[in-house]
């Protein structure tokens, strides 16, 4: 694994069970999908309303 790849896979572990299962069912959809641009476009809006640099959160994998 590349070393990014290594990182997410170690922030995936620490998710609990559900959470690990629902992105696995996430990124299926992905992979199956015709309309990947779609479901890209979709999660690059859901994630701006989260406003992740500005609310305090951080990425469970790195941190940040």
């Amino acid at each position: 694994m590349t070393e990014d790849v290594t990182i997410v896979f170690h922030g995936f572990l620490g998710l609990p069970n559900l959470e690990k299962l629902k992105l696995v069912e996430a990124i299926n959809e992905y992979f199956d999908s015709m309309e990947r641009e779609a479901i890209r476009a979709a999660h690059e809006a859901e994630f701006a309303e989260l406003k992740p640099f500005e609310s305090g959160r951080f990425c469970k994998c790195c941190g940040r």
